[in-house]
């Protein structure tokens, strides 16, 4: 018995419900299904209605493995997909790291020539101020 996995499908729990009755922990929809059509327990075959069903809390952050998981290649599988994925993550900040550098890049030239040019123009004004004067005195 896992509280992972249903007990009737044997897939991930998403949405899990606990049987009072037997303990069992059921996928909500398949066990309810089973239910209605049945109105027995899928694993011990005694009476069993939807009032049976507890509601579990299960956390959403840790996904359980799939069943696969079990055996080396299917973990070995798991691993690669992990690696690939992480490997696809890692290029794709890279290359929006590279981006963001030309674009900083840019920036900084754009930056310096405006300090350029602000700087010659000061000192133009300048010179014109020290004309202005000479040419009042």
């Amino acid at each position: 018995m896992s509280i992972t996995h249903c007990a009737l499908t044997g897939c991930p729990l998403t949405d899990a419900v606990v049987c009072t009755k037997t303990g069992h922990v059921y996928e909500k929809s398949a066990i309810e299904h089973h239910i209605n059509q049945t109105g027995r327990c899928p694993s011990t075959n005694c009476d069993l209605s939807l009032d049976d069903l507890l509601p579990l809390k299960v956390c959403p952050i840790a996904k359980p493995r799939s069943l696969t998981c079990n055996t080396v290649p299917g973990l070995l599988q798991a691993l690669q997909d992990e690696w690939n994925t992480s490997v696809l993550e890692t290029h794709s900040l890279k290359k929006q790291n590279d981006l963001l550098k030309q674009e900083l890049s840019h920036a900084l030239y754009q930056y310096d020539a405006a300090c350029r040019v602000i700087a010659k123009l000061s000192k133009e004004k300048d010179q014109l101020v020290d004309a202005l004067q000479k040419l009042s005195e």
